[in-house]
């Protein structure tokens, strides 16, 4: 029983047993019951109606007992004792009825051993039945509502029959809850077992698993939630395997140049000229810049980078930036423009360092822009103040847009190296644009089609 579909299984018969167990013990408790009440009910009607019958006749009750004892005929299963006709009834009484009183409680035939004419104690006067004439009431009936009677051979055969079914429905019940319960186990676990197979996959290192979702509930749920893992996982192990491509070659490329420099240094093949001191510092410069990107980022996530909020003019940041930008894209054959209000709310921010995240946007801009290309520096404000980054670049793709700001995401994978720029500029000013209170978002028709980095602050009134 440690299987799912075996407790599931087990779950439905337990459930379907004790529905039919207690649904079969009420109705043969209340079948006897209800046949002894039929029974009870038959006796005092034809009594009544014997009773009614003699006073509308004779206008009187006197002498019914004598009527009684000639004219009341039972078939002889009636009773364990049939009564006879002309047979003196004294210390008879029929089955489901105690006996029959006048409206002084006379006994009218024997009641309880009390003889026809005698009064019957008040005691024994319960759950009387009263037989009217003309809306007068004529007598009392005192039906037996103990049950204190037996059923006779007819009414024990029809109850045994009547048990006998119900024991057969039980049974059927119980193999339908079987089959109907094997039906829904497997209906059940047929998601489950998807699931598993599909981690089974998942941990032997096959990361790209999707399992199909066929309903909604929390299955369905389940489902979705674990496609999600797989694609995450896949998307991290393949950005993994991108980190250490780019690992390689960005600290590969300059330790090379560095070393080979060294042993032509050192085996006496080449003299140490300031040209080949000013690649050799060009080099470590490289190596100098990447280690501190990954400082700063781990520092601005850990929490650990001081930063130090005062209000300042955004329109007057990127004007500063476009002054310092503007002679190397003129030289590079990119326009830099400059489009900002002359009224603009102040934002709270650390200057220094958001100077740091546009001068980064500005170089990465830059490095995807082509000859004869565009990069705009503008502000808005509506109900917050945004500073945009905007060029007419390379763009990025819509698959790659969700992770251009996660660390060492590269949209362009043939752009390896690049002056140590490994992935991290993005994942820097985001991590920046966060500590200060803001958020930053990149949008992209697609390739060939340019990107627009917004970045955005709430103004201070």
């Amino acid at each position: 029983m440690r299987s799912l579909k075996g407790r599931l299984i087990l779950s439905f018969l337990g459930v379907a047993l004790i529905t039919v167990l207690v649904v079969s013990a009420l109705i043969r408790l209340t079948s006897g019951q209800s046949l002894m009440n039929m029974v009870v009910d038959e006796q005092t009607a034809y009594l009544e109606e014997m009773t009614q019958s003699y006073y509308i006749n004779n206008g009187t009750l006197d002498g019914f007992f004598d009527y009684y004892s000639q004219t009341f005929q039972r078939k002889p299963d009636d009773s364990q004792q049939p009564w006879e006709p002309n047979k003196p009834l004294s210390g008879q009484e029929p089955r489901g009825i105690h006996g029959l009183v006048d409206t002084e409680y006379k006994a009218l035939i024997p009641t309880f051993g009390i003889e026809p004419g005698q009064i019957v104690p008040s005691g024994k006067l319960l759950d009387l039945h009263p037989i009217k004439v003309d809306n007068e009431t004529i007598a009392y009936v005192i039906p037996d509502k103990k049950f204190q009677f037996q059923l006779n051979a007819e009414e024990q055969l029809f109850l045994k029959r009547t048990n006998l079914a119900i024991g057969l429905a039980a049974l059927s019940g119980i193999i339908l809850a079987v089959g109907v319960g094997f039906f829904l186990a497997n209906q059940i676990l047929k998601p489950v077992r998807r699931l598993t197979k599909a981690s089974q996959a998942l941990a032997n290192g096959e990361l790209q698993q999707q399992v199909p979702v066929t309903s909604n509930d929390e299955l369905g749920q389940l489902t979705l939630t674990f496609n999600k893992m797989s694609a995450d996982l896949f998307q991290a192990d393949q950005q993994r395997k991108r980190l250490t491509a780019d690992i390689t070659h960005d600290l590969s490329t300059p330790l090379q140049i560095i070393s080979g420099y060294v042993e032509m240094l050192d085996s006496g093949e080449t003299a140490l000229t300031p040209q080949r001191i000013e690649i050799i510092k060009t080099e470590i410069e490289h190596l100098r810049r990447l280690v501190g990107d990954l400082s700063t980022l781990t520092q601005v996530e850990a929490g650990g980078l001081e930063i130090q909020i005062q209000t300042a003019n955004p329109c007057e940041l990127l004007k500063r930036v476009y002054q310092a930008y503007e002679p190397i894209a003129t030289k590079q054959g990119v326009k830099l423009e400059l489009d900002v209000p002359d009224m603009i709310s102040r934002i709270a921010i650390d200057e220094g360092r958001m100077l740091q995240v546009l001068k980064n946007l500005v170089e990465n801009a830059l490095r995807y822009t082509g000859h004869n290309g565009m990069i705009r520096l503008s502000a808005i404000e509506d109900t917050l103040v945004r500073l945009i980054v905007e060029d007419n670049g390379s763009g990025i793709e819509a698959e790659d847009l969700p992770y251009v700001f996660d660390r060492f995401y590269r949209a362009d994978k043939a752009r390896s190296g690049n002056s140590g720029k490994m992935g991290l500029g993005l994942a820097i000013c985001k991590a920046l644009v966060t500590a200060q209170g803001g958020t930053i978002k990149a949008e992209s028709n697609g390739k060939n089609q340019g990107t627009k980095i917004i970045i955005t602050f709430a103004g201070e009134k």
